[in-house]
């Protein structure tokens, strides 16, 4: 691990789409299988499809690309970023390893593409379903390589206990976190409706990973010019939630990632943060605290900053390997909370990305191999390169 050119990516944050053999009979449970997602045709154009989940229509980035085997039309303008269709849909390990291969990548962390809608279906029973399907795919494909592909757990907020057995189920068949988006309907993270995820996410020392996302839809039609942006400014205000309510105090077991954001919003965010939690602490100095300080205060304020919670192995944060700002960023917060990601097969990553830190002048040698897996290994508990040379 000593030169750059020796150094193979851990995947942090990868992704596979979702496609017709995701919700077949070999994953999805009998009772829901007359419900299941079908691909259909949009008719806007040739070979264009979406979801038709409980008579709704839902595409959510590239998930569906193939209907009965035929590719989107969309899928083969776009294959020069997302790679063959065999790989995206996560046909085999075989299919994706060859791409990782390709992109000096060793190990891949994967994440859903459908889900990053929450929810993608109304009746709560039929979601849930849905999700524990997802879940016995992703994880059946990824055990014919274990040692390279990993995968974290999808879950429904709508029944939080239900989430939990859905947490402890999967962990069982080798998950290594959860995913969560920003916010659910009007309910942030650190919700007490919310205690049973953190829970289990203590007990079993699962990391939970906050991924960009649309988890208030009803919002985002109902307040466009506030909610439609909520993709990526639900994993700020995710951060917000976790860092400034005390959480990872309560919860010590528990590490927490912001992913696929850019670095460059963390400052602002923690800047945001102080901002509220120094205007509680010294009203509660002057005995001037409001109502709506209540909550917070009983929950408890947090014992430490972001920074400090990053410094001690607590808070780890995605990156754009193009990011301006990441020198800055690694020299303020160090090497090893950086959680490096492909984006494979999204249609918006760069392909080849690995390289592209391995080029830049403006980071050391040394910082460019450990932001390529340090970070990855650390959050999902993973044995490091370090720890296998005895650094």
């Amino acid at each position: 691990m000593g030169d750059t050119n020796e150094i193979r990516a851990w995947d942090g944050d990868g992704h596979v789409e979702e496609w017709e053999e995701t919700f077949s009979d070999k994953y999805l449970e009998p009772a829901f299988r007359d419900r299941r997602p079908k691909v259909i045709e949009t008719g806007e154009f040739e070979h264009d499809y979406v979801w038709e989940i409980d008579g709704q229509r839902k595409r959510v980035g590239g998930s569906p690309s193939s209907r009965g085997g035929v590719l989107s039309s969309e899928y083969e303008i776009m294959a020069k970023w997302r790679g063959p269709h065999e790989s995206g849909e996560f046909h085999s390990a075989k299919d994706r390893i060859a791409v990782m291969d390709a992109e000096d990548t060793w190990l891949s962390v994967n994440y859903p593409t459908l889900f990053l809608h929450w929810p993608v279906a109304v009746d709560p029973a039929l979601n849930q379903a849905i999700t524990r399907a997802y879940n016995n795919w992703v994880a059946d494909i990824s055990n014919q390589s274990p040692d390279r592909l990993k995968w974290v757990t999808v879950i429904d907020m709508s029944d939080p206990k239900e989430a939990a057995r859905e947490m402890e189920r999967t962990y069982e068949m080798g998950s290594v976190g959860v995913m969560v988006l920003g916010d659910y309907s009007t309910k942030s993270l650190d919700h007490v409706d919310f205690e049973p995820l953190w829970d289990t996410a203590n007990q079993l020392g699962m990391p939970v990973n906050v991924h960009p996302g649309m988890g208030a839809l009803d919002a985002a039609k109902a307040y466009p010019s506030v909610a439609s942006d909520q993709f990526l400014m639900s994993v700020v205000r995710g951060y917000k939630s976790i860092c400034g309510s005390g959480l990872l105090d309560r919860y010590p077991n528990v590490k927490v990632s912001f992913l696929e954001s850019g670095c460059t919003w963390v400052d602002f965010a923690g800047e945001v943060m102080d901002f509220s939690l120094d205007n509680i602490r010294d009203r509660m100095k002057l005995g001037s605290l409001r109502s709506e300080h209540k909550a917070t205060v009983e929950r408890g304020l947090p014992q430490m900053t972001p920074l400090e919670y990053i410094k001690d192995g607590r808070i780890f944060i995605g990156f754009e390997v193009d990011d301006q700002l990441l020198p800055y960023m690694v020299d303020k917060y160090g090497t090893d909370c950086w959680v490096y990601a492909s984006d494979i097969p999204h249609a918006h990553r760069k392909p080849d990305s690995a390289k592209h830190v391995l080029n830049r002048a403006d980071l050391s040698t040394a910082a460019k191999g450990r932001i390529l897996w340090e970070g990855t290994a650390r959050l999902y508990g993973l044995e490091s390169p370090l720890t296998k040379s005895g650094k």
